[in-house]
C-alpha cells in the first residue's frame, strides 16, 4: 500500500510530539519533512533516526517554513499537519490557503489522537499562547499539593536546545539541601545548557522532581512511581 506523504509544520515542540504519538510507527504515513518557525536555528537540522524510528533510518530533515510551498510540490506531499501555537487565526488560515493552493490537505490533529496515558492523577496546565503564566500556575499547583503531604513530579517536553538524542530523557531532582541535580547524557553549548537549566529551575523550587522526554509514543505510560500527582505544563 502506498503511504501518505506528510509534512509537519511546527516550532520544535508540538510537531515532534504529534510525530511521536501518531506518525512514528504508523505504516500508513511517511513523514517527509518538518518545517520550523518561531525558534531560530532549528532548520537545517535532522530529527535523528534514533528518535524517528525504524521507518526513518536517515532521520527526518527540518526545513524553514519559508520553503513550505516548494516542499509540498517537490516532495509530493499529500497532507500538511499544522502543529504549533502563538499565531493568530487569520495567519493560520493564510497558511492553510498556501497549503491547499500547493495541492495538499491542511490538517490540525485533535487531542484524542495525541494524548498520553498516566497511571497517576495528572493536572494539565495549558494556555492559548506563550507568556500566559503556565510555569507560575504549575508552581502554585505543586505548592498546594505538597501542603497535603503528596510528592509531585512536574512534566514537560524539552525545548529544542542542544543535541536531540542526548536529551531524549532528562530529569532533575532536589536533594536534601535543596540544590538541583540534573541528569542527561551529553554536553551542550553553554548557552543551550543555561536555557535548559532555567527550564528546570523555574519548577524545581516547588516540585519534588521534574521530568522531560522526547523519546515516547502514544502507548507510553507515565508511571512515575515515586509521586502522587503530576502537573503537566505544556
Amino acid at each position: 500500500m502506498e503511504r501518505t506523504r506528510v509534512l509537519i509544520m511546527g516550532a520544535a515542540g508540538r510537531d515532534f510530539h504529534n510525530f511521536n504519538v501518531y506518525f512514528r510507527d504508523n505504516s500508513q504515513y511517511e513523514v517527509a519533512a518538518f518545517t520550523a518557525a518561531q525558534i531560530p536555528d532549528i532548520e537545517g537540522r535532522v530529527y535523528p533516526p534514533e528518535l524517528a524510528g525504524e521507518f526513518y533510518p536517515e532521520g527526518i530533515p527540518i526545513y524553514s517554513e519559508d520553503e513550505l510551498d516548494a516542499l509540498i510540490r517537490d516532495q509530493k506531499i499529500d497532507q500538511v499537519i499544522f502543529a504549533y501555537s502563538d499565531i493568530p487565526h487569520r495567519e493560520v488560515m493564510h497558511k492553510a490557503s498556501i497549503v491547499n493552493a500547493s495541492g495538499a490537505d491542511f490538517i490540525i490533529i485533535g487531542a484524542q489522537y495525541t494524548m498520553l496515558k498516566s497511571e497517576k492523577p495528572m493536572i494539565s496546565v495549558c494556555a492559548v499562547r506563550t507568556g500566559c503564566g503556565k510555569s507560575q500556575t504549575s508552581r502554585h499547583v505543586v505548592r498546594i499539593l505538597q501542603k497535603t503531604g503528596r510528592k509531585v513530579v512536574s512534566i514537560r517536553h524539552p525545548m529544542p536546545y542542544g543535541d536531540f538524542v542526548s536529551i531524549r530523557h532528562a530529569r532533575a531532582t532536589v536533594n536534601a539541601v535543596g540544590s538541583h541535580r540534573t541528569s542527561s547524557s551529553a554536553a551542550r553549548s553553554k548557552v543551550e545548557s543555561s536555557v535548559r537549566r532555567e527550564q528546570f529551575r523555574m519548577r524545581m523550587p516547588m516540585a519534588d522532581a521534574s521530568v522531560c522526554a522526547r523519546a515516547y509514543d502514544r502507548s507510553s505510560t507515565w508511571r512515575l512511581g515515586e509521586c502522587h500527582f503530576s502537573p503537566l505544563g505544556l
